[in-house]
């Protein structure tokens, strides 16, 4: 929050307006709310705290666990992500763990975030709260569609352009024997002519960890090769289950830009671990999520974790669009999805924009 914004947190504080969840340990002091001002307080605990409030970029936030889990193997469960900031003030070194799980609207896309802050050189710590607007950044969201499902897909080209959202679709299979008109090739053209993105899927979605280097190049490479010569181009190849080895990798390297993965496992990137050109992708199929409830919490914990920390982009993909479908997203778990992420001001990244 930057610090023309002072005068929204008096205005917050004079109405009583305070997180509506589970209450912090001890009692928020609205006096200190209604003291705080453009002027950085000179002694080192008020001078963190004053920090947090402003939510200026002295603290440093990350995601516990650092790149080796949110990069690397994942965040088991949207409940297991945790976003804390430090710095060291005059010799002080202070952490502060946002409890972004609880945090609430506090007016028109003004977030009521509880924090407990603590001097972990003295032992002194408080529980207090942030009033936060989400500003526009490079924080985003990376959504991809898998497998054969194009005629599906077409069906909601319109909500996509409602919420502004452009996606990457990974194609399965080939132009040998394509249907011609609303076929794979035409399909793909309209998908590009709209602004979204292609990723490659093979034909036959074997596990490509199972099959000959014969049948790798040809389920990959070679029949890529043709959709390239009918002027189709791809960002992106999805493996099949989300299964592959590192060599597989590397010899993909020089036909996409980008390999992806597959998991249920939540993994968030930017600009210095998204430099392998591999990501993992969290999956939103239904099968995953059969309660609409965990969906909708999840969702907005990892949209809001990803927002707050600044510059995070959070990869998800899933199948066909359907209510029933095991392999599919709910028509209004996407709608949902699409729209929390434009509240909350989310880049749409496609695997091309990266």
């Amino acid at each position: 929050m930057r610090h023309g914004s002072v005068f929204l947190l008096i205005l917050l504080a004079f109405l009583g307006i305070s997180c509506a969840s589970r209450p912090p340990a001890a009692p928020v002091d609205i006096i200190s709310q209604l003291k705080l001002s453009n002027e950085e307080p000179t002694d080192p605990f008020e001078r963190a705290l004053w920090n947090i409030k402003m939510d200026t970029p002295l603290f440093n936030k990350y995601f516990e666990g650092g790149a080796a889990v949110v990069s690397g193997s994942g965040i088991k469960g949207a409940e297991n992500i945790f976003v804390k900031g430090e710095c060291l003030i005059e010799g002080n070194k202070f952490r502060v763990s946002y409890d972004l799980a609880n945090a609430v609207l506090a007016g028109k896309n003004i977030f009521c975030i509880p924090f407990f802050m603590e001097n972990l050189t003295n032992g002194v710590s408080r529980n207090d709260e942030l009033f936060w607007t989400p500003a526009d950044d490079e924080a985003g969201i990376l959504l991809s569609f898998d497998d054969d499902h194009w005629h599906t897909w077409r069906q909601y080209f319109n909500m996509f352009d409602r919420y502004g959202a452009k996606v990457t679709f990974f194609v399965q299979g080939s132009l040998e024997h394509d249907s011609g008109e609303e076929g794979i090739l035409d399909f793909c053209i309209e998908a590009l002519g709209r602004g979204h993105d292609l990723g490659f899927h093979t034909i036959n979605h074997y596990n490509l960890t199972k099959v000959s280097r014969e049948i790798f190049d040809f389920e990959t490479i070679e029949t890529a090769e043709t959709f390239s010569k009918a002027g189709i181009p791809f960002s992106a190849f999805g493996f099949p289950f989300g299964f592959s080895e590192p060599w597989m990798r590397e010899a993909l390297a020089p036909f996409f830009p980008y390999t992806r993965g597959y998991g249920v496992n939540i993994r968030f990137y930017d600009s210095e671990t998204i430099t392998s050109r591999y990501l993992v992708s969290a999956a939103l199929d239904n099968v995953i999520y059969t309660d609409s409830v965990k969906f909708e919490n999840d969702i907005h914990l990892m949209l809001l974790a990803a927002k707050f920390t600044g510059n995070s982009i959070v990869p998800f993909t899933t199948h066909d669009i359907s209510d029933t479908a095991q392999w599919s997203i709910k028509p209004n778990h996407l709608e949902f999805l699409l729209k929390t992420a434009r509240e909350l001001k989310l880049k749409f990244y496609t695997y091309n924009d990266l």
